[in-house]
């Protein structure tokens, strides 16, 4: 095993569109707007994932689901949200975590994330592998309900 998770295209498959999907569904519910389709978007590799407008800005999103988050409607319960150090090049403005299910996320901007600690871990897929503990209170937490995000945290 590495110190640092490769590129899986199953992996991506099976979580980017919907990740994607649900970000931009939540960020549209908060006013946001979409003027190129996602799917007209071609991913910033590394960078970040898509662009969304607000207030005439373009605003650069990141996002990641976390199939390890179960729950809904709640975070999962440990003491951090651990990003993966790799994001340290990121240029997105915000970075939007999606649990399993597709309900519930966790906003940040993505300059919180950079100032936070970083720790080491071994994963399924790696060994030592660098990560950002995030303070669960720099996260704005979001559940979806009957078509509605209800913020639930911060």
């Amino acid at each position: 095993m590495s110190n640092y998770k490769k590129f899986s295209k199953e992996l991506y498959d099976e979580n980017d569109k919907l990740a994607k999907n649900t970000a931009c569904d939540f960020l549209i519910s908060k006013g946001f707007i979409l003027e190129i389709p996602l799917d007209e978007q071609k991913e910033i590799y590394k960078k970040g994932d898509f662009y969304i407008k607000l207030k005439n800005s373009n605003v650069l999103v990141e996002v990641e689901r976390k199939k390890v988050w179960k729950k809904s409607g709640e975070w999962e319960g440990w003491s951090t949200i651990d990003i993966p150090y790799r994001k340290k090049d990121s240029k997105s403005n915000i970075f939007i975590m999606v649990n399993n299910s597709c309900d519930t996320i966790a906003m940040i901007k993505t300059e919180k994330i950079l100032e936070s600690k970083v720790q080491t871990k071994d994963t399924k897929y790696t060994t030592d592998e660098k990560f950002f503990n995030v303070n669960l209170d720099n996260f704005y937490f979001y559940y979806k309900v009957k078509d509605k995000w209800k913020r639930i945290r911060n």
